[in-house]
């Protein structure tokens, strides 16, 4: 079979560009998934902020806020484009909130607690009911009056009531 000068061209022209802009893409990922990143947004400064004084400090933003492997992180690039739209029009809400499932976050922290194999009773029960850890745990990173130290019996008391005993 004859493959002419001019496809061969072709070709390695289509494969060379398919290559750089493979490593430039993964080059932007690896990039904007550095917790610094985060500043490049003024309006993100508070919560990198409290990211920087919370005990979870030296976990990378991307590996709580986003799902694991290629795929996860490819789906929280794209859904971060809406962000840089906001941030661009200036229609991005003050306090910055996030409106992702909270089992999701559950699963993330799991990755690095393991909190059902300890068989705290206390935790199990949790667990059983399907009561995710932002239940609990609000603000465990972000917020600076809670991010240091575990809930207290005032969050129990939302869900278990003033007459209850909470173990």
């Amino acid at each position: 079979m004859f493959i002419s000068r001019h496809s061969f061209r072709k070709f390695f022209l289509f494969l060379g560009l398919s290559g750089f802009l493979s490593l430039a893409l993964l080059g932007v990922m690896k990039y904007t998934s550095r917790s610094e990143f985060c500043l490049s947004c003024h309006e993100m400064k508070p919560v990198y902020t409290t990211w920087q004084s919370s005990n979870h400090q030296s976990v990378p933003c991307v590996q709580c806020h986003s799902d694991p492997g290629l795929g996860g992180l490819i789906r929280t690039k794209l859904q971060a484009l809406a962000e840089v739209y906001r941030h661009i029009t200036k229609t991005y809400q003050q306090p910055i909130t996030i409106d992702s499932d909270t089992a999701a976050f559950t699963n993330r922290c799991l990755r690095c607690h393991d909190i059902k194999g300890k068989n705290d009773a206390h935790n199990l029960a949790h667990f059983t009911a399907n009561v995710n850890c932002a239940v609990c745990h609000h603000g465990l990173v972000h917020n600076p009056d809670t991010n240091r130290k575990l809930p207290g019996n005032e969050v129990c008391k939302k869900c278990h009531g003033q007459g209850e005993k909470i173990e």
